[in-house]
This record gives C-alpha cells, sequence and structure tokens, in this order.
C-alpha cells in the first residue's frame, strides 16, 4: 500500500498556510482516538510532495482502521526512523510489483463519507433530544 503522490493534494488534506505551515502542530508520538485512547503511529502508506515542497505522510496509526488515518507534517527519519525505513521497504516492494500502492482517491472519498455518516449521527440525535424535550414540555 505505498503511494507517492507528487500532484494536486487530495481534497481531504490539511490545510497549509502561505508560508507552509499547518495550523495542526501535533506531534505525532501518539494519536487520541475517538475512543479516548492514545495510539501510536503503525506505519506510513502513503507520501505526498505538497507544491510548497513540504512531504506530508498519510500515517496509519495502531489498533486503528486505516479510515482513521490521517496526513502527518512533523515527522521525519529522526523522528521515527523505524517508521521511515518500513516505509522505504514498502516503496521498493510497490516499485518491484510485489505491493499496491493505496488508492488515495478511494481513501478520501472512504474518509469524506464516513465523516458524513457521522454528522448525519450527530444531527439524528440532537433531533431526537430536542423532540424528547418538546414532548416532555407538552407532557406536562
Amino acid at each position: 500500500m505505498a503511494t507517492t503522490i507528487t500532484q494536486q493534494a487530495p481534497a481531504h488534506f490539511p490545510e497549509i498556510d502561505d508560508d507552509g505551515i499547518s495550523d495542526d502542530a501535533e506531534s505525532i508520538a501518539s494519536n487520541e482516538s475517538d475512543d479516548g485512547q492514545e495510539h501510536p503511529p503503525e506505519k506510513i502508506i502513503a507520501e505526498l510532495h505538497s507544491k510548497n515542497g513540504t512531504w506530508w505522510y498519510l500515517v496509519k496509526w495502531q489498533d486503528c482502521p486505516v479510515i482513521r488515518s490521517s496526513w502527518e507534517l512533523h515527522i521525519s527519519p529522526d523522528t521515527c526512523p523505524q517508521l521511515f525505513a518500513d516505509w522505504e521497504a514498502e516503496k521498493k516492494r510497490q516499485e518491484r510489483g510485489e505491493s499496491k500502492p493505496l488508492d488515495l482517491i478511494a481513501f478520501t472519498t472512504a474518509v469524506v463519507q464516513v465523516e458524513e455518516a457521522e454528522r448525519h449521527r450527530r444531527t439524528l440525535r440532537r433531533l431526537k433530544r430536542k423532540v424528547g424535550r418538546i414532548l416532555s414540555i407538552v407532557e406536562t
């Protein structure tokens, strides 16, 4: 699943301001997920070279589904040497045809669909609570 992209960033890519710095300056030592647990990085599954020369890495987090992977800027061979060694080996397997690259368009589409479903569920929960409050007022 190795992918190197040097073209336009996916729609679900972090925002970068004019000086090339992302507003998201979190360390990738771990990622807190929806379950409230800390998850260390498991592997790099794609990389992207942006127009301003910055390298971004799509990181899969341990014990999290691939769909919860995130684009990270603050990662380097100095900060995560084993992660990068494994990534370089994966890119070589891809070059030899032993591994297929991650389809970033399909990945981005899936991420957007999951986020839309989560927004929809939250909206339904809010509406259900509102209806419950209204019914409790009407009953009194």
